[in-house]
C-alpha cells in the first residue's frame, strides 16, 4: 500500500557527490557527480586559489512530498572549501509522503570547511526529515550553521500543521562528539513551551570545531550576541570540543545577520583566515 501511495505522487530523487582536493595551484573541485535535480555551479575563487567556493543549486526551487535529496561532500587533506546555497530551501506541504534531505560531509587532515546555507523554510503541512552528518579528521576545522523557519510570517501563514524531524551528528576520527535529535510537531502543545521553541518561529544554530577551538572563545563571543524581544542568542562550549551558538527569533533577517556576524568573528580563530562576506548576502 505504501509503494502504491508513493507511485501516485510524483517526487524528485536527487543525489550530489562532491570531492575537493588541494593541489599545487590550490583547492580544486576534483569531482562533481549528480543524479536528478541537484547541481553545483563552477568553482569560484573570490578569496584566491587556496579557498574554493561552490554554490549548491536545487533547480525545482522547493522540496515537495516524497522528494529525497542526498548530498555528499569530501574534502581532501589541506583543502579549504566554502559551500552555500543561493536562496532559502522551501519545504512544501506533504500530502502523504514525507520528504527528506541527508547531507554527509567528510573532512581530511587539515581540511577546512565553511558550510553557510541559507535558511530552511517549512510551509504549513510540511512533513520532512533533515539530517546532517559530519566526520572530521583530527586536524580538520569546521564552521557551519543551520536555520529553520516554521511557517511563512511574511504571508501571514502560521505553522499550524506539519512535522519536522532533525538529526545533527558530528564525529572526529570515528568518535562521537555531538548528536542532537528534535521532532517538531505543529499540533503538539509542548512545542510552544519554554523548554522548546516557545513563541519563536525561527531557530538557528552554528557549530565550530577545530584544533584552535576552545573555551576562550566564549568570553570573546558572548558580549556580541543580542538578547531582546525580537532575537536571543547564546553560546556554549562542550567539553568534546564543539562551540555551539544558538538563536531564537521572530525575524529572519536578524537571525541571518547574527549568524554571519558569529562566523565573521570566529573564522580567524577557527580557520586562521579572515572572513570575507559572500556576494550572495548582498542581494
Amino acid at each position: 500500500m505504501t509503494q502504491l501511495l508513493r507511485s501516485l505522487t510524483p517526487s524528485w530523487l536527487a543525489k550530489l557527490s562532491l570531492r575537493y582536493e588541494h593541489t599545487a595551484i590550490g583547492t580544486v573541485l576534483k569531482r562533481a557527480e549528480h543524479e536528478g535535480p541537484l547541481r553545483v555551479q563552477k568553482a569560484l575563487y573570490p578569496e584566491g586559489q587556496e579557498i574554493c567556493h561552490s554554490i549548491i543549486i536545487h533547480p525545482p526551487a522547493g522540496i515537495a512530498g516524497g522528494d529525497e535529496l542526498d548530498i555528499q561532500v569530501d574534502l581532501g587533506p589541506k583543502s579549504h572549501v566554502v559551500l552555500s546555497t543561493p536562496s532559502a530551501t522551501k519545504w512544501y506541504k506533504s500530502f502523504r509522503n514525507p520528504s527528506q534531505q541527508v547531507i554527509q560531509m567528510n573532512l581530511g587532515e587539515e581540511a577546512k570547511l565553511d558550510w553557510l546555507p541559507q535558511e530552511n523554510l517549512f510551509f504549513a503541512g510540511a512533513h520532512c526529515q533533515v539530517k546532517l552528518q559530519l566526520k572530521l579528521s583530527q586536524s580538520a576545522s569546521f564552521i557551519g550553521w543551520d536555520t529553520l523557519m516554521l511557517g511563512r510570517k511574511a504571508s501571514g501563514e502560521a505553522w499550524h500543521q506539519g512535522q519536522v524531524h532533525l538529526l545533527n551528528r558530528i564525529e572526529r576520527n570515528g568518535k562521537l562528539l555531538f548528536i542532537e535529535q528534535a521532532h517538531l510537531d505543529a499540533t503538539d502543545p509542548y512545542l510552544k513551551s519554554s523548554p522548546q521553541m516557545g513563541s519563536w518561529p525561527i531557530m538557528g544554530q552554528l557549530w565550530a570545531l577545530g584544533p584552535n577551538c576552545g573555551a576562550h572563545l566564549l568570553e570573546y563571543l558572548t558580549p556580541k550576541l543580542p538578547w531582546n524581544d525580537h532575537i536571543r542568542g547564546g553560546v556554549t562550549y562542550l567539553q568534546q570540543g564543539v562551540l555551539l551558538v544558538r538563536v531564537v527569533s521572530d525575524n529572519i533577517e536578524m537571525t541571518r545577520a547574527l549568524l554571519i556576524d558569529a562566523w565573521t568573528n570566529l573564522r580567524p580563530h577557527i580557520h586562521g583566515v579572515a572572513a570575507k562576506p559572500l556576494r550572495l548576502w548582498a542581494s
